[in-house]
């Protein structure tokens, strides 16, 4: 027949819920039946019929419980203690609490996961986000497509989207919320424009890491960034700690040059790049494919024409460029600037 975990046999079953069995409520997602001793006594292993899927075991042709494949696979490949168990908050209990109470028991351990972390429900513009809805999408949906208002969105405003909501709240995605994470960007974007890359290397305030080491409080971080910006406009040491603190709490766009700092000068001629904005553009333009040298020809060669009042060649070249998201601005006096804008 189905073999069953006895909760009873468990003393301090329901800690991670803080329920205690008196307080849970049979039926609950957890079938009450004869066979049970207890109502929340949870099936390791159960029967299987003619078209289910079936393993042949020492009590016949069954299949593995809901909660112990992942007992399994957790041991498999992180062992029987590991450090981050992550999860919805709906699978508190009596998910994850059975998982605990299987696998401490099965491998006389204290704990499972030495740090249980739930995040909150995904909501799409108020709504609950499924495919019955049509307001499914997914990440690489939103990166590379216009699914999502129309257009898509990089990397990095995704991410600070996501941050501005504490990983335990509802996160409502919208629109809105992808266009204020855009103007923090191109804010601290500016903020920082006139450092190098070797600015960064520091390590980030202290003030920051108390915050981020509270429950990894991402929206008290960002408020904290943005509380930190007039005194980052008049202070260029003040800018360096604010350029850290970015790459600290893994937002763009500082923090995607810190990888490309790790590597080696000669490979990315980071001496030549006179400041950040200029490193900006070119990482940006070299992540979609795009060779930097390639555009800057481009340019010279629609000086040349503008020099020579060609204006159709300077028109076809702005196009060209225009096709792949690089923008080309004329400055007042004559020079050309270019930035991304895909």
């Amino acid at each position: 027949g189905e073999v069953l975990f006895a909760v009873t046999s468990m003393a301090d079953y329901g800690a991670l819920s803080n329920r205690n069995l008196d307080e849970q409520q049979a039926g609950a997602r957890v079938a009450v039946e004869a066979h049970k001793r207890n109502p929340g006594d949870f099936v390791l292993w159960k029967l299987s019929t003619a078209d289910e899927p079936g393993w042949e075991s020492l009590w016949g042709r069954g299949r593995p419980g809901w909660h112990i494949e992942c007992s399994a696979m957790s041991k498999r490949y992180l062992g029987e203690v590991f450090d981050i168990h992550g999860g919805g908050l709906d699978l508190i209990f009596p998910h994850h609490e059975n998982e605990i109470a299987q696998s401490r028991c099965a491998h006389g351990t204290g704990v499972m996961a030495n740090v249980w972390m739930h995040n909150g429900f995904l909501q799409v513009e108020g709504q609950k986000m499924s495919k019955s809805l049509g307001n499914f999408v997914t990440i690489n949906e939103l990166l590379e497509t216009e699914k999502f208002g129309g257009r898509a969105w990089t990397g990095e405003t995704l991410r600070l989207a996501m941050l501005m909501t504490h990983y335990r709240q509802p996160i409502d995605f919208s629109l809105e919320r992808l266009r204020e994470a855009e103007a923090k960007i191109s804010t601290w974007n500016h903020l920082l424009a006139d450092l190098t890359l070797f600015e960064f290397r520091r390590p980030p305030s202290l003030e920051l890491l108390e915050i981020l080491n509270d429950d990894l409080n991402t929206p008290d971080a960002i408020t904290y960034l943005a509380q930190q910006e007039n005194i980052v406009r008049s202070s260029l040491e003040a800018n360096r700690q604010f350029g850290a603190d970015l790459c600290a709490c893994g937002l763009a766009p500082a923090g995607f040059l810190q990888e490309y700092y790790d590597k080696s000068d000669a490979e990315l001629e980071i001496t030549q790049l006179a400041s950040r904005q200029k490193a900006v553009k070119e990482i940006q333009a070299a992540r979609h494919g795009i060779d930097s040298t390639w555009i800057k020809e481009l340019i010279a060669a629609r000086s040349v024409a503008r020099n020579e009042k060609d204006w159709a060649e300077s028109d076809r070249i702005r196009d060209e460029l225009a096709a792949v998201g690089i923008v080309v601005r004329d400055t007042k006096d004559g020079g050309p600037l270019w930035e991304w804008k895909r």
